[in-house]
């Protein structure tokens, strides 16, 4: 009964406790011309993963103040009333949530049972992409086809009357990648980005192609040598990576063949697996021969791109094991500065967020397996987070799972909820 209750609360400058955490903001009004901020106290008994976040009247997300894996007993948390890009907020009341225990739970309405495949709908998937309305996008590399699921994950038979894209040969797609709205499908091929129309499934233009002895953009701009990952922004822009060139490429994706070259990246080790913010960040997992060890943040400058920092080890307190990651294949960001990475040898689901500095370690999920519910997999290829932030996709293909361990994987799409066993708000004003 006392739980219900204090569920209801939503009051001003009240203390919030659940499963040992509590959480005391130092004041309930800040103010922006006085210089104010807030300052949170947490007390931690126990390590957890705790997320602490802003939000703004409309339920818009403003800033991550805190998400790790944390083993500090009592500390604290402050907010300097900017959003996660540093600009001032403006007046108003803001909602800081407070979330601990990071789960993945099956969406047994997508599919079956929350699964497509795992039968022969699929050779080898291997990239999966999600469209603001739910529709969901999968690559099978082997079969050389693109296709298109509803939300439910039911075939949507709308793009020119079928829910595929079928490629000349098999394998055709590296990597692809989709517009918000669905209106264009992006898949990588050759020495170039091939754009298909949405509806008819007709390709429509391309981007990149054949650089010849350029090699380093000297003298033209544009030129793609084997792309793999493909990733879009909200300014129009196209990343592309080409591991076996030791570079990647941004475009701008309105415009055809290398007219929209627009910079191209020296040193690093981008690789075939990544994802945007939506704006100017860039994380990639590094490339093959590096063992894909971990990940990188690169920051787009407009005219260039620098490397931020990266992260290739974690410290996982509850399991008391510090660990380096190796065979990163899939990257997610979640929208709100969380990142899942798909690691396949040994299997499992690691989540990270980035505090604008580093990478902090948050959780980890999964084990060797065939059951879903229990996030176990064989091969696990990629994901991808739903643009609203309420599902993560992982993708498994049918390929080997190592070359030491020839089993095929299980050619399948799992859908999972993130959800969290405890969540409490605090309501705080800004003047």
């Amino acid at each position: 009964m006392l739980k219900r209750i204090l569920a209801g609360l939503c009051m001003i400058g009240c203390v919030f406790a659940f499963a040992q955490v509590t959480c005391t903001p130092d004041k309930t009004t800040a103010s922006v011309k006085s210089g104010d901020i807030f300052v949170f106290t947490v007390n931690n008994p126990v390590p957890v993963d705790l997320s602490i976040k802003v939000y703004d009247a409309n339920g818009k997300y403003v800033r991550t103040l805190h998400e790790k894996c944390t083993t500090e007993t009592l500390f604290k948390v402050p907010w300097n009333l900017k959003d996660a890009y540093g600009n001032q907020v403006p007046g108003g009341k803001y909602t800081v949530k407070i979330r601990t225990g990071l789960n993945l739970v099956l969406d047994t309405s997508f599919g079956k049972n929350g699964v497509i495949g795992g039968d022969d709908t699929f050779i080898s998937p291997r990239n999966v992409r999600v469209d603001k309305k739910g529709n969901v996008y999968v690559l099978d590399y082997g079969a050389g086809i693109i296709y298109k699921f509803n939300s439910d994950g039911s075939p949507a038979n709308d793009i020119g009357g079928k829910n595929k894209i079928t490629g000349p040969s098999s394998p055709y797609w590296a990597n692809i990648a989709v517009e918000e709205d669905g209106s264009r499908i992006y898949g990588t091929s050759g020495h170039a980005v091939f754009v298909y129309d949405g509806k008819t499934g007709q390709q429509i233009y391309y981007i990149g192609g054949f650089f010849g002895n350029d090699v380093g953009w000297e003298k033209t701009k544009g030129g793609l040598g084997w792309p793999n990952w493909i990733g879009l922004n909200g300014d129009y822009r196209l990343y592309a990576s080409c591991p076996g060139y030791t570079y990647f490429a941004a475009f701008d994706r309105r415009k055809q063949a290398m007219e929209g070259g627009l910079w191209r990246s020296k040193g690093g080790t981008p690789g075939e697996s990544g994802d945007t913010d939506g704006k100017k960040a860039i994380y990639l997992a590094n490339a093959y021969y590096t063992n894909r060890s971990g990940i990188t943040k690169w920051i787009d400058k407009d005219t260039s791109v620098e490397i931020a920092y990266g992260i290739n080890v974690i410290n996982d307190p509850i399991k008391k094991t510090r660990e380096t990651m190796a065979n990163v294949y899939g990257v997610a960001f979640d929208g709100e500065y969380g990142i899942y990475l798909i690691q396949r040898d040994p299997v499992r689901i690691i989540k990270i967020a980035d505090n604008m500095f580093g990478f902090d370690f948050v959780k980890q999920f999964g084990s060797p397996g065939d059951d879903a519910s229990k996030i176990e997999f064989m091969a696990p290829k990629d994901a991808v987070v739903s643009p609203d932030g309420k599902y993560l996709y992982v993708i498994e293909d049918g390929e080997p799972i190592s070359k030491t361990n020839t089993a095929p994987g299980l050619a399948r799409l799992v859908k999972y909820k993130i959800t969290y066993q405890e969540e409490k708000e605090i309501t705080v004003n800004v003047q």
